[in-house]
């Protein structure tokens, strides 16, 4: 059995949102909460979080909790892609495969992560109605190739320079493609809350 390692991106600066994302609440329980409460469930250790901009209160709202802790000093200079290298290298030799989301994609069933957990690749996507999602599940035999790459387009763009194969996984789960970057994506994310409970 692979062991499957986590890491949640918590750095930006919620600049568009006007709120501080990761701490917004969904029915009393933090968007960063509702997305490490699913990676744990899903058996995810180590489990990291990137933080950047107001680090102190992502490690003081999560504190108690078996997390590690990586913070980008340059947050607001780096792109999403930065972090995640942060992230990666710390599970570096401690895992095979790494789950990653964004701290403001909250709302993914734990049926969708086990069943991305059930298959094997180099890089594994949900897709809802076409849409891919979060979170991904990604081989760490990966991992020196992202960290060469210099090209745009994130994390989509490193996995599409390496070769590595895409494996596509249709879900019936809208949450994969709610996240909250403005306070009009924040409503919505709560409108399909609200309907599917």
């Amino acid at each position: 059995m692979e062991q499957t390692g986590a890491v949640i991106l918590a750095a930006g600066l919620s600049s568009r949102m006007g709120a501080y994302k990761p701490l917004l609440q969904i029915d009393g329980v933090s968007m960063i909460r509702h997305v490490y409460d699913t990676m744990f469930s899903a058996g995810a250790e180590p489990i990291v979080v990137v933080t950047g901009y107001r680090h102190e209160d992502i490690e003081a709202h999560l504190y108690g909790l078996p997390v590690t802790f990586v913070h980008n000093p340059e947050y607001a200079h780096t792109q999403q892609l930065d972090s995640l290298r942060l992230g990666l290298s710390t599970l570096k030799g401690r895992c095979q495969r790494v789950l990653i989301s964004p701290a403001d994609v909250p709302l993914v069933s734990q049926e969708t992560v086990d069943a991305l957990l059930r298959e094997t690749g180099d890089f594994i996507r949900p897709v809802y109605q076409g849409k891919p999602g979060h979170p991904v599940v990604l081989n760490m035999a990966l991992l020196p190739e992202l960290e060469r790459y210099s090209g745009g387009g994130g994390l989509r763009g490193a996995i599409e320079c390496s070769g590595a194969v895409i494996r596509d996984v249709a879900v019936p789960d809208g949450g994969i493609a709610l996240d909250a970057d403005t306070p009009q994506d924040f409503e919505a994310l709560l409108r399909w809350h609200r309907q599917q409970t």
